[in-house]
């Protein structure tokens, strides 16, 4: 019975360890969701060279014709684009 026990929780801190890992790695900031979801298809580019008014479109091209709809979900990319256009008043 104890050994029954021992496995139950054993496995219980397995899945809960996991979780944590999983849920630690998520981005936490706009900038880290940019970084980690951008960078999941290219290389980051130097977003200085944009105006601030263009982000949204930039975004927008990304997920519609280069497919990246699939990595980026409706509220990640508005919280994209609030970032990058933070950006220019940096």
């Amino acid at each position: 019975m104890a050994s029954l026990v021992r496995r139950r929780w054993l496995a219980a801190m397995l899945v809960a360890g996991g979780a944590w890992l999983w849920w630690s790695s998520l981005p936490r900031t706009a900038e880290e969701l940019f970084r980690d979801r951008c960078r999941r298809c290219h290389n980051l580019p130097d977003m200085s060279r944009y105006r601030s008014d263009e982000m949204a479109g930039i975004v927008r091209m990304m997920r519609e014709r280069n497919g990246a709809d699939g990595v980026i979900d409706e509220t990640e990319a508005k919280n994209i684009v609030e970032y990058l256009e933070g950006l220019e008043s940096r």
